[in-house]
């Protein structure tokens, strides 16, 4: 099931709210789904931030795919 940029966003937002509530039962794109796990509702967050970014869902993101970037801390 193909979704659209604005079904993908409000799957994510979906996700999130579940995460953040411990719920394990999500409705987006007009269908309902019951996760097993946080873990699994993480999993899925990931694969739709994936689709929005235009990455692939599996094997390596292309070199135009933004990385972000992260923090380094070192002690002198």
């Amino acid at each position: 099931m193909a979704l659209d940029a604005s079904q993908i966003d409000a799957a994510i937002t979906a996700l999130e709210s579940a995460l953040a509530t411990g719920t394990l039962t999500v409705e987006y794109g007009g269908r309902r789904h019951t996760y097993k796990s946080t873990a699994d509702i993480v999993t899925a967050i990931e694969y739709f931030k994936r689709q929005q970014a235009g990455v692939p869902a599996t094997g390596p993101a292309p070199s135009s795919a933004d990385r972000g970037s992260y923090a380094s801390f070192s002690r002198d």
